[in-house]
């Protein structure tokens, strides 16, 4: 048998360590890459219409100036005006969630929609008035299916109403399985999607909805 000497054994440690490093590094790496918004679905910093220096967070935001800031943090956004058409729930008469879905969108919900209705462009914050709407780019991304000014919202998961406490008629899991209320336990569309997309999967869902897992973090059926 051959016997290493300390030198060559010091030699070889130090190169795997640097190794055992760089792999660490490269992981690290990637996994941020894969959960932060930068190259995300909402990332417009390639459309051109985020301004000369590509900026991806001036599309909601801004540290100076925000136009709408009492309905989002420094929200730099025109917000929408519409009145929705909101989904009709079959539920069990008297009931705790009964009558408590029809209600406007309010809260993170509201910022989320004034893209994503469709009657407010998707360049137009800072004051400016754009062009570009959001099913230019994603026609499934327009959840509104706006005619004229109205929202219609009746096919859609509602939002914006208080979460319920679970019941044998609601087969529901308490406080939402996990994933974040805001507000006074208010459901929003930012329970299920994250839309700074960490840690998110397709659709910036915050829980990967293969087997309907997603479906399931909340509805016990």
């Amino acid at each position: 048998m051959k016997t290493m000497h300390t030198g060559q054994g010091i030699r070889l440690i130090t190169a795997l360590s640097g190794l055992l490093i760089a792999m660490l590094f490269s992981t690290s790496t990637m996994a941020q890459d894969d959960t932060t918004i930068v190259g995300s679905a909402h990332d417009f910093s390639s459309q051109g219409w985020t301004g000369q220096n590509g900026e991806i967070c001036i599309v909601c935001h801004t540290p100076h100036n925000a136009i709408a800031p009492d309905d989002g943090p420094l929200w730099n956004r025109a917000m929408s005006a519409a009145t929705y058409t909101l989904y009709e729930p079959n539920t069990t008469p008297g009931s705790d969630i009964q009558g408590t879905l029809f209600i406007q969108p309010s809260g993170v919900s509201k910022l989320c929609l004034s893209c994503h209705d469709g009657t407010i462009a998707i360049d137009s914050f800072g004051g400016e008035t754009g062009a570009v709407f959001v099913d230019d780019i994603n026609a499934d991304a327009d959840i509104g299916e706006v005619v004229a000014t109205v929202g219609d919202l009746s096919n859609d998961h509602p939002v914006a109403f208080t979460y319920p406490a679970s019941g044998t008629d609601l087969e529901i899991v308490d406080a939402a399985g996990g994933l974040p209320l805001f507000g006074s336990n208010q459901m929003e569309c930012a329970t299920c999607h994250d839309v700074h997309a960490t840690n998110t999967f397709d659709e910036l869902l915050r829980v990967d909805n293969d087997g309907s897992d997603l479906c399931l973090t909340c509805h016990t059926k």
